[in-house]
């Protein structure tokens, strides 16, 4: 692209500078001298053509083209999970259609589901708790409540059967949980809790509230 040559930019008044500027989207401060606003048009002008002279993208017969939305797998078994805060986990898992269609088949499959079990440290071979949540083997993602106090935590992926021990699919890595505050952990219903007034501002107590009426079974001994 040629704005003009460094010739015909000298001719041009302080304004008729800064108005072909603004023509081609340069955006030049009106009160910079005009042999700056020139030298800036003229660096411009270099730029657009060396963005010009750039060589196209070629892509081959052999390239495959970019999927516009994930699949759904990636026919691989396998199971993650990352903190939400410290009262969730989000665990999502895969499961390759080899070992879907194996389980389908097995007279004694009964279901899939998930063994967490929770650590004191991240060296611990024996877990303190563990719960078992049932999951269909679709769809791929599960939230899951941690109870309080816990510090380490980990989810299998596993298979129960009629009359034979489970099989695990596959197993997380030790994941941390953040602390949580004391006065969490001291939760509990019809107990009255003080906050600083910037915290009560965030909607704690009714949150506090909502979170004992849909989770309840969390408060139970």
């Amino acid at each position: 692209m040629k704005f003009a040559s460094r010739q015909q930019l000298e001719a041009m008044s302080t304004s008729q500078l800064i108005a072909f500027a603004d023509k081609y989207g340069i955006d030049i401060p009106s009160d910079l001298d005009r042999r700056f606003i020139i030298g800036e048009l003229l660096e411009a002008e270099e730029e657009f053509d060396s963005s010009e002279k750039k060589p196209e993208v070629q892509i081959s017969d052999d390239d495959e083209p970019v999927p516009d939305t994930l699949p759904k797998t990636y026919n691989n078994t396998c199971i993650d999970a990352v903190i939400r805060n410290p009262a969730w986990l989000f665990v999502f898992w895969d499961i390759k259609e080899s070992d879907i269609s194996a389980l389908s088949q097995e007279f004694s499959f009964e279901s899939a589901f998930l063994h967490i079990s929770f650590f004191d440290s991240a060296e611990s071979e024996k877990s303190d708790d563990s719960f078992d949540v049932k999951i269909p083997l679709e769809p791929n993602e599960q939230y899951i409540m941690i109870p309080g106090g816990k510090k380490f935590a980990r989810i299998d992926l596993a298979a129960s059967f009629s009359g034979k021990s489970a099989e695990i699919l596959a197993s997380t890595r030790m994941i941390e949980i953040p602390e949580e505050s004391k006065k969490i952990l001291e939760m509990q219903p019809g107990k009255k809790l003080d906050f600083p007034p910037l915290v009560q501002l965030s909607g704690i107590k009714k949150i506090l509230h909502d979170n004992f009426l849909n989770h309840r079974q969390s408060f139970s001994n």
